[in-house]
């Protein structure tokens, strides 16, 4: 038996697992929930670094409790951070992707504005990504903005902190995580001096971040009653959805169903200004479309019927997932999904259009919100794949689970084959695929992806 503790630091909830390269079967699989953020103003989503590294010291513990672990991986949310002090200690909490406190004023200037109106189409050239007011660039810049800093702080990703709190830390981060930060150059492969030489004009303040490294090499350590056991560079949760699904470069088109959602293809052309480009395995890159409204818009409109109707929303989800194409066919409704300011085509908030009287039904409702909701991704398909040469779609991610018949009413409506999610997440399945590059198993994470594949 060749055990590997996976860890999956996700927005929702943690999930871990035990694999064994030499058969790839899962054990011990467990799932967390989120942990509570910290009460802050309205726009602020902190949670408490404490409490992150706790919890991942108990998941290593208790990995180790049921077999001698040969090394442990790690993926989470990429675009968080919180700050350390020279010492290493903290001076900030874990400040959330979800946090978006550059939009607040400041003599009268939001800090998003500022920063993207001195950066204009720079960070996009550096970074690959379009500026949003939750990258770790904004909020850094709105905390020297409102706060004072040290003359000099290192900043730190989730995977980074966790490995930390296990006592021997080599202070690298795999590129898909330093990308998060929206610090790193894409060109260059390191992290960006004229970005960092920016936020220490606008702070006062000079970042110390740690180097990129490949997805197999060691990080730190978990030490425990003698036991030294390897934690390897974290990874993006997801590139290590897209990976564990099975997807191939120039083949397939990932569709990431969360609590947002993203569109990928790996290494494709970039025929839209819309795409966005962000770092994969095996220096190959993921041309991207990011921030698509998924379960926590849909969250948001069940959550409203629950309310009005005195149920459960768990009774509104069974229902969408029950939904088959004749009822979307007869829907009449239009739902603007973009509720949130980082919401992909967000203009001023989300919208329900074309309300016809006598057809304001539930049945209508929800036809209508899951039509409007599968419509994105058959928008988005045409700008990854305008010619449709990719020969099938694959579906990932919790909510794909939760909503099973979604990739057949995709491939319907696409005319294109579609996968469904796995029965497992597949951010563990990838997290299992880089423990083979980590063993030596594989040389890179295409030819690990071939050993088990999708299998659970």
């Amino acid at each position: 038996m060749t055990p590997y503790l996976l860890v999956d630091f996700g927005t929702t909830s943690t999930k871990s697992a035990l694999v064994d390269l030499d058969t790839g079967a899962f054990a011990q699989q467990q799932r967390y929930p989120a942990i509570p953020n910290v009460p802050a103003p309205p726009g602020h989503f902190e949670i408490p670094l404490e409490a992150l590294g706790q919890r991942f010291l108990q998941i290593c513990a208790d990995g180790q409790a049921q077999a001698p672990l040969r090394g442990i991986l790690l993926c989470s949310e990429m675009h968080g951070f919180a700050l350390l002090d020279r010492a290493g200690q903290p001076l900030s909490n874990y400040i959330s992707w979800k946090d978006e406190r550059s939009l607040e004023k400041v003599h009268g200037q939001d800090t998003f504005s500022l920063v993207a109106g001195q950066l204009g189409s720079t960070l996009k050239q550096l970074t690959g990504m379009r500026p949003r007011p939750g990258f770790p660039l904004m909020n850094l810049a709105h905390l020297g903005r409102t706060t004072v800093l040290p003359a000099q702080a290192r900043l730190v990703s989730l995977p980074c902190w966790l490995t930390r709190c296990c006592g021997e830390a080599n202070e690298v981060l795999h590129p898909t995580v330093l990308a998060g930060l929206a610090l790193y150059d894409l060109r260059r492969g390191a992290v960006s001096a004229d970005l960092l030489s920016l936020l220490r004009q606008l702070t006062g303040c000079s970042f110390a971040l740690g180097e990129p490294a490949p997805a197999h090499q060691v990080a730190g350590y978990w030490c425990q009653d003698g036991a030294r056991v390897p934690i390897y560079a974290g990874v993006g949760d997801h590139q290590c959805a897209v990976l564990g699904a099975a997807n191939l470069p120039g083949q397939t088109l990932s569709l990431n169903l969360g609590t947002g959602s993203q569109a990928s293809v790996i290494s494709g052309d970039s025929p839209s200004e819309e795409l966005e480009t962000r770092p994969y395995f095996d220096e190959l890159l993921l041309q991207t479309i990011t921030h698509i409204p998924a379960g926590r818009a849909l969250a948001a409109h069940l959550d409203f019927l629950a309310q009005v109707r005195g149920a459960p929303s768990q009774e509104f989800w069974s229902l969408l997932a029950t939904l088959e194409e004749p009822q979307l066919a007869g829907a009449t409704m239009h739902f603007g999904l973009s509720l949130f300011k980082s919401a992909r085509a967000y203009r001023e908030g989300g919208s329900i259009s074309r309300i016809e009287e006598g057809e304001y039904t539930l049945e209508n409702y929800l036809a209508s919100l899951l039509s409007s909701f599968l419509g994105q991704y058959l928008e988005v398909r045409e700008l990854l794949d305008p010619r449709h040469q990719l020969t099938q779609a694959i579906f990932s991610g919790g909510l794909a689970r939760n909503l099973p018949r979604l990739h057949q009413l995709f491939a319907r409506r696409a005319g294109c084959p579609a996968l469904p999610a796995t029965p497992l997440d597949e951010s563990l399945l990838g997290l299992r695929t880089l423990a083979l590059v980590a063993e030596g198993r594989a040389k890179g994470a295409l030819e690990a992806q071939r050993i088990f594949g999708r299998t659970c």
